[in-house]
């Protein structure tokens, strides 16, 4: 009888991502309840394998909660993207992208924990982060939306400012309402008027609660 090595090759590649994406999606569930606290006996009894089937596919504990990292942030963007394309006013596209970050970051367990590691962790999603509030920056500015002579010293203030807020939030130090407070005093420094900045503000926090109705504009 005639062995197809080739479609062996294909079933037995599909096993081995069923298994791994069977590990990630436990671990989501154990990181949400001890962070870094878990370890590979978490990680193994929640997914329902052995020991030695774990390191089949991770080295360490630590490898694995990076590549769930990865992955909580990769569907940040994802959900990011979808509700900014279309959104032509730079200043409401900034203070959208920091109630949609507050909100996905808040609301799930597992990317709350992924956001507040994120610089520790050094996630590419960051780098995308940055690399998308730098573009906004620059259109605001490009259409005098924005009054900023430093770039960098404007990068700076979002991103400090949105991560802070998010620690406070985290931290049970304020609450839902502390994001649009930071957003209008961002946008407010970046030259957008005080009430128009509240307003916009507001919109932006009507928009995070709804983003498929957005995405589906």
């Amino acid at each position: 009888m005639k062995i197809n090595l080739e479609a062996r090759a294909i079933n037995a590649e599909l096993r081995r991502a069923k298994t791994r994406a069977r590990i990630m999606e436990a671990a989501v569930g154990v990181i949400s309840a001890k962070g870094s606290a878990a370890t590979i006996e978490d990680f193994v009894a929640a997914a329902g394998i052995a020991r030695g089937t774990f390191y089949n596919y991770f080295q360490s504990a630590a490898e694995l909660v990076e590549a769930v990292s990865h992955g909580v942030a990769e569907s940040v963007e994802t959900a990011i993207a979808g509700v900014l394309d279309g959104i032509e006013d730079p200043a409401l596209e900034f203070a959208v992208f920091g109630a949609l970050i507050a909100r996905l970051t808040v609301d799930d367990p597992t990317r709350r924990w992924a956001n507040v590691r994120a610089e520790q962790l050094q996630l590419a999603s960051q780098v995308r982060h940055v690399s998308r509030v730098e573009g906004i920056l620059e259109r605001g500015r490009a259409i005098g939306r924005f009054k900023i002579t430093d770039l960098l010293a404007a990068r700076t203030l979002a991103m400090g400012a949105g991560r802070a807020s998010l620690r406070n939030i985290v931290d049970g130090r304020a609450g839902h309402d502390h994001t649009a407070a930071v957003l209008s005093l961002v946008l407010g420094a970046l030259g957008v008027p005080a009430d128009e900045a509240g307003r916009l503000c507001l919109e932006a926090l009507q928009i995070a609660e709804r983003p498929d109705q957005r995405s589906a504009a």
